[in-house]
């Protein structure tokens, strides 16, 4: 076993993931072992390693090729950078908008800017010589901005980064079939050589693995009962912003609330990757009694946010030019209460498809006698199982229930939804420009719960900004509307 210690003088790490281009914001974390063979080649180069040592470099080089190493990872936070660069007109002089550069990195404390990497290889003395002599030709690792220095030591704390299948960090690895030459090659080999020159699409001797990382030792989290999970902001502003423009404010709310924090709870981005769940902030925009009107912002996070993103959330104060005539003013009306419960839901702002309905051979693919697969009411079901904080546990199978969709969890009836064109959908747009979004009609969804559940319940594309937002229909006094198991109907009784 031998460790590698690599210290980052400037507290930073910038190196983006192998196979993405820098302004992707996509960061090589853990450090893919490709990279680290090809720092020692260069390391080799660097300090003008004699040929008569080039064969055990190659040896020492397709040992380590044929393990995969573990990590000590330090604390870190993920930032990304934006640098305008105007172009100039020599004639003119006039300055005109020209491209934005975008970069991104990792920041951790003076306290724990080291980094550990530990190789099940048993090395000669003659090889461990070799690469500590690799390893002090480096001055940085990563882009030039992340001043490192590299060194073997004799002990290392345990790892928290470790090889697995089911692990969610995908990084590069040589190929362990090459032999030692052919894998000297492929480390030598520039991505110009390669794409310009060879004209190849693929770059030799890579192969992919995938990596755990233990978040509670990589970033641990404040108590959850300690957190706020929904924050409220009043909307003011003259005129007022009407509703069908809400998902222009939650955008530049979004927008802002990125530069003053860039924490994964704003971004829903962990290393630059989107985040494959739904625990980053939701924006739902509320009406006046009119219903023509924004009122209010509501922010939920099940993550919840820290004192830093509630300091994030205070400063965002004023909103200018949100849309042509409109600037807003935003303030803090409620912290933490004004949680949403009921059985009944419908759609306050339309729920637009992110996948087209399933078809075989030009025709609809159905999951029952009248409902399509992967139609608008399956899509409904299938989102709500992906939101945590309604416990939807147990075998999901879907039938007709009377005239709409049901889910049924462990045979039991336990959703009911039902969709029809939302009045006025074209009105709406998103200026958000993530996600997919197919057709052009926008749902009304009503649903339908067996049991009381807990909102905010967001559907479909650009629901984090506010579209397929769900909302408590408004009660009758006295009466009671619910699901009866056995017999497949809506039981309504007055009191």
């Amino acid at each position: 076993m031998i460790h590698i210690k690599i210290q980052f003088h400037t507290n930073q790490y910038q190196a983006c993931a192998w196979g993405n281009l820098h302004a992707e914001g996509v960061i090589d974390w853990p450090p893919a072992p490709w990279r680290i063979l090809r720092s020692l080649v260069a390391g080799a180069y660097n300090v003008n390693l004699s040929e008569t040592y080039q064969p055990t470099l190659k040896a020492l080089l397709h040992k380590l090729a044929t393990a995969q190493p573990s990590y000590t990872l330090p604390s870190t936070t993920y930032i990304q950078h934006r640098s305008p660069r105007p172009q100039v007109n020599s004639k003119t002089a006039k300055v005109a908008s020209g491209k934005t550069l975008y970069s991104a990195g990792l920041l951790m404390s003076s306290q724990q800017n080291e980094l550990y990497i530990h190789w099940s290889v048993t090395l000669a003395e003659i090889e461990e010589l070799v690469l500590s002599l690799c390893l002090s030709g480096l001055t940085y690792f990563g882009r030039k901005e992340s001043v490192a220095t590299m060194k073997l030591v004799d002990t290392a704390p345990e790892p928290n980064a470790e090889p697995d299948t089911q692990g969610t960090r995908i990084v590069a690895i040589a190929d362990p079939d090459l032999d030692a030459d052919t894998l000297w090659n492929a480390l030598n080999l520039s991505a110009h050589e390669n794409y310009g020159v060879n004209r190849s699409a693929v770059f030799p001797g890579i192969r992919w693995a995938t990596y755990r990382i233990d978040q509670l030792q990589l970033q641990p989290q404040a108590d959850e009962q300690q957190r706020t999970h929904s924050v409220t902001l009043a909307v003011s502003g003259s005129p007022k912003l009407p509703f069908n423009l809400a998902l222009l404010l939650t955008h530049r709310l979004h927008q802002a609330l990125i530069s003053r924090c860039p924490a994964p709870v704003f971004t829903g981005q962990e290393m630059g990757e989107p985040s494959k769940k739904h625990d980053h902030t939701i924006f739902q925009c509320l009406p006046d009694r009119t219903g023509r009107y924004v009122e209010q912002v509501r922010l939920y996070s099940y993550s919840g946010y820290s004192l830093e993103a509630l300091a994030a959330i205070a400063s965002c104060s004023d909103l200018p030019g949100v849309a042509r005539g409109y600037d807003l003013k935003l303030a803090i009306a409620d912290i933490g209460s004004n949680e949403q419960v009921s059985e009944d839901w419908i759609s306050s702002t339309p729920f637009f498809l992110s996948r087209f309905p399933a078809v075989r051979r030009g025709k609809p693919r159905m999951l029952s006698a009248r409902y399509q697969k992967d139609g608008p009411e399956h899509q409904v079901l299938q989102y709500l199982q992906y939101l945590p904080w309604l416990n939807l546990q147990g075998t999901p199978t879907y039938r007709e229930y009377k005239d709409h969709l049901a889910l049924c969890l462990d045979g039991e009836v336990a959703i009911v939804a039902s969709c029809k064109p939302f009045p006025g959908f074209w009105k709406w747009e998103s200026e958000c420009r993530q996600g997919k979004k197919v057709g052009q009609v926008g749902y009304q969804v009503r649903l339908k719960f067996a049991t009381m559940v807990t909102g905010p319940i967001i559907l479909g594309y650009a629901a984090h900004y506010g579209l397929g937002a769900m909302v408590p229909t408004r009660e009758w006094v006295g009466v009671y509307q619910g699901i009866i198991q056995n017999n497949d109907v809506l039981m309504i009784s007055a009191n």
